[in-house]
C-alpha cells in the first residue's frame, strides 16, 4: 500500500495561503458496482443508444432515505439502494429518468444530454446540470469540407434539469424557454471544426461563503479560453438557469449568453477566466469537500510531468479558485490512452470518468468525504463494444 501525499503549496495569486497536506492510499480491491451483462441487475437497454456507464458516478439521497446512484449514456436509468445505502445498490429500469429530445437544431440545447450534476435540498426536489451535446454527425450534417466525426465540430453546452418526484424523472424546460446555463457566446458552425463550448459540470459543493459551486470544462472558441470554469449559484436560485455566474479574475460578474437567436454584441462580457491554469488538469470529474477540514479535492484523470502513466489525480484548495499542482492518487489507465486502440489492445482493460465517492458522507448530495471513499470508474476493455461495467475501489484520506 503506497501513500501519496499532496504537498502544500503557495496559492497562484502570488500569496501563500496555509493549504493542509493530504495523504492517498488504495486500501482494497476493485469492486463491481453495475455489471453491464449480469443476467439480472445488468443493462436496461444494451442498444447502441442504451444504457452504460459513460459519465462520471454522482448520488444522493431522496426524501424516503433511498440512494440513487446515476452514472450513464445519454438515456438515463439510475441504480436505487435496496436499503438506505450507497453501498448496495441495483438498477432501476422500471424508471429512464431522462433524455434530451435529440433535436438537430443546436439552437434548441436539446440534442443529446447527460446528466452529470446533481443538488436537491430536500429529497423531494432535486436540480440537475446537463451537458448538452451537439454533434453534426449524428443528423447527417456536414463538418468542414469532410464528413463529421465524433471529435469534430463538437458543441457543447450547460443547460438545466430538475425532478420533482425525489429522482425518478427529470425533465428540462421546454425548447424555448430558459434552459440555457452556460456555453460560448457564439453559435455551433460547420466552418469551426475545433471542438468548443462547456462540457463535464462536475458536482456541486457547498462554498466557504455557503454558495453553491461547479466546475466546467471549457473548450476553447474565439475570446473564450481553454481551461476549468468555476461557476456560482445560490440554493435559494437552484431553479433558474440563469442565476449562475462565472468567475472572471476578479469575482463571478460574468453571465454566460445564449448565442440563439443571435450572438451578443458583447461577447468578451460573457466569457470565464479559468482557474487553477497550469495546475488542475481537465476534466474536473468530483469536487468534494473534506469534512471537518477547509479544504476541496479536484479529482480528474491524468498524467503527471515526466511520467506517461495514466493516473487518477487529485488537486486541493481552500477557496475554490487558487489550487495545488496535481499529485496521484492511484494508477489507473485510461481508456484511449497513447493511441491506444482495439487493433493494438484487443481485450485489454481500461478506465474512464474517475470520481470520488464516500458511503458515510454527511451531505445528502454526497458532496463531502470523510477519511475514507472509493474512486468510482468505468471499466472498459478494447473490442468490448459497450459492455461496461462500473467499478469502485477504496481508498483512505489522511489530512495533516
Amino acid at each position: 500500500m503506497v501513500a501519496l501525499a499532496v504537498a502544500p503549496a503557495a496559492v497562484a495569486t502570488g500569496e501563500e495561503e496555509a493549504v493542509p497536506a493530504v495523504t492517498f492510499a488504495r486500501t482494497g480491491a476493485e469492486q463491481v458496482v453495475f455489471d453491464y451483462d449480469a443476467a439480472s441487475g445488468g443493462s436496461c437497454d444494451t442498444s447502441a443508444t442504451g444504457d452504460l456507464p459513460d459519465a462520471a458516478a454522482r448520488a444522493f439521497r431522496d426524501a424516503a432515505g433511498k440512494v440513487h446512484l446515476i452514472a450513464t449514456h445519454h438515456r438515463h436509468w439510475a441504480s436505487i439502494s435496496t436499503g438506505t445505502s450507497l453501498d448496495s445498490v441495483a438498477r432501476d429500469c422500471a424508471h429512464m429518468i431522462y433524455e434530451a429530445g435529440n433535436d438537430p437544431d443546436p439552437a434548441t440545447y436539446d440534442n443529446r444530454g447527460w446528466l452529470e450534476s446533481f443538488y436537491t435540498l430536500d429529497g423531494r426536489t432535486i436540480h440537475a446540470l446537463v451537458a448538452m451535446d451537439y454533434h453534426p454527425r449524428h443528423y447527417d450534417k456536414p463538418c468542414g469540407t469532410m464528413p463529421a466525426d465524433a471529435s469534430r465540430c463538437w458543441y457543447g453546452t450547460t443547460v438545466q434539469a430538475t425532478s420533482t418526484d425525489g429522482g425518478y424523472s427529470f425533465t428540462s424546460p421546454a425548447p424555448g424557454t430558459p434552459r440555457f446555463i452556460a456555453g460560448v457566446p457564439y453559435q455551433a458552425d460547420p466552418a469551426v471544426t475545433a471542438t468548443g463550448g462547456a462540457f463535464v459540470p462536475s458536482n456541486i459543493v457547498v462554498g466557504p461563503d455557503g454558495a453553491l459551486y461547479a466546475t466546467l470544462s471549457m473548450e476553447p472558441r474565439e475570446l473564450q479560453a481553454g481551461g476549468t470554469c468555476l461557476i456560482r449559484t445560490t440554493a435559494a436560485a437552484l431553479g433558474n438557469p440563469a442565476a449562475w455566474r462565472a468567475w472572471d479574475g476578479d469575482g463571478f460578474d460574468v453571465q454566460f449568453a445564449s448565442p440563439y437567436p443571435s450572438v451578443p454584441d458583447d461577447p468578451e462580457n460573457h466569457v470565464c477566466t479559468p482557474v487553477g491554469v497550469g495546475r488542475l488538469q481537465r476534466p474536473v470529474r468530483s469536487l468534494i469537500e473534506v469534512e471537518g477540514h477547509d479544504l476541496y479535492i479536484a479529482i480528474s484523470h491524468g498524467v503527471l510531468p515526466g511520467d506517461p502513466a495514466i493516473k487518477v489525480l487529485a488537486s486541493t484548495s481552500t477557496n475554490l479558485v487558487d489550487w495545488t499542482p496535481p499529485q496521484a492518487v492511484m494508477d489507473l489507465p485510461r481508456y484511449g490512452q497513447n493511441g491506444e486502440s482495439c487493433s493494438t489492445h484487443s481485450g485489454a482493460v481500461r478506465y474512464q470518468y474517475p470520481s470520488l465517492l464516500d458511503p458515510q458522507s454527511t451531505s445528502r448530495n454526497f458532496n463531502t468525504t470523510g477519511t475514507t471513499a472509493y474512486i468510482y470508474a468505468t471499466r472498459v476493455a478494447y473490442c468490448a463494444g459497450f459492455n461496461r461495467d462500473l467499478v469502485r475501489i477504496p481508498i483512505s484520506i489522511t489530512v495533516s
